[in-house]
């Protein structure tokens, strides 16, 4: 497996990630899998290396709120100064998709489980690429790897590439907005009080 990093790699990332490779790296919580979002082969090979159930969601990262627009997921308009509060942060949000999402189709779901990463790396990475899906860099059931030698011990001969760099032990706090009425679905790097406080206000604002 190649180490890389983003200081000095970046222009070799990019051209990896239009391909369609997986590459293991550092997000800003644990270790990932990331890969073009609007590639189905790349999106078909994560779940295969994960040994990952093709019902279970992937995170996906965009650079900004108005990418998310761009590609039809649907922000209600309540809780908007919520995702410009959270964002970019540790905390993943479950959004709606419009009907005409071309992501609907590539990840064969309704919905998408969303972050803008407070990791400039990753955010620059996608603002000259594409989305990226980020799940965690493990065999599913297995401990989260957290560096390039644990990605190693996964996923040798399956990726080819690690980008070396810190991370938290934590994985995001999950909030989903699909609802009538919003849920805390895991508390992770964000507490969940943070969380119910930063949503009673933006309810309060509408």
């Amino acid at each position: 497996m190649k180490i890389l990093t983003f200081e000095n790699d970046f222009d070799t990332i990019k051209k990896l990630i239009l391909s369609g490779e997986l590459l293991c790296s550092p997000t800003d919580t644990q270790y990932g899998l990331i890969g073009n979002a609007l590639n189905h082969k790349s999106i078909d090979a994560v779940y295969k290396i994960k040994k990952r159930d093709r019902t279970k969601p992937l995170i996906v990262l965009f650079d900004c709120i108005e990418t998310l627009e761009k590609y039809g997921i649907y922000i209600p308009s309540k809780y908007k100064s919520f995702l410009e509060k959270i964002w970019p942060g540790r905390v993943t949000v479950i959004l709606p998709l419009k009907i005409e999402s071309p992501l609907k189709n590539l990840f064969e779901r309704n919905d998408l489980a969303i972050r803008i990463p407070a990791f400039k790396p990753l955010r620059d990475l996608i603002s000259e690429t594409v989305p990226l899906f980020a799940p965690s860099a493990n065999i599913q059931g297995e401990k989260p790897a957290a560096g390039c030698n644990e990605c190693k011990r996964y996923f040798e001969g399956n990726i080819k590439y690690c980008i070396k760099g810190k991370t938290i032990p934590l994985p995001s706090t999950l909030v989903s907005l699909t609802g009538k009425r919003p849920e805390i679905i895991r508390e992770g790097a964000i507490p969940k009080e943070t969380i119910e406080k930063l949503l009673a206000e933006a309810e309060k604002e509408e």
